[in-house]
């Protein structure tokens, strides 16, 4: 029974002294239709910008291939630009923070996805 009391103390311990990163949600629109079949009706991209707004993650809910991701600012200028071939989760580490106004943008040549990024929600 104390061993047991101890492994939950330390259970807590370790779950409030660990840090807690908040994401922001980029929101897909497009058209991105591959004729492979998924699971759920949703959208098969989601992304999010980390706490450090330098890393970028994307997730794919089905196999799209190789695809361009292209990240350009509110100026209009890439700031990335790199194939990626998908899998179900990709980190891109951006050489300079997103920033309100940045669009990802996700194309395997004849389908094209685009999300505005927002960091300050």
């Amino acid at each position: 029974m104390n061993t047991i009391r101890k492994l939950g103390s330390l259970t807590l311990v370790l779950a409030i002294s660990l840090p807690c990163f908040a994401k922001k949600k980029v929101e897909f629109k497009g058209n991105f239709n591959k004729q492979v079949k998924t699971s759920t009706s949703e959208f098969p991209i989601c992304g999010w910008v980390e706490d450090n707004n330098k890393d970028l993650l994307l997730e794919f809910s089905t196999n799209l291939g190789t695809v361009q991701v292209t990240v350009t600012n509110s100026e209009g200028e890439i700031v990335y630009n790199q194939s990626i071939v998908t899998k179900p989760s990709v980190v891109i580490s951006l050489d300079e923070e997103a920033k309100n106004g940045d669009v990802v943008s996700i194309t395997d040549g004849i389908n094209h996805a685009y999300g505005n990024i927002f960091t300050n929600l």
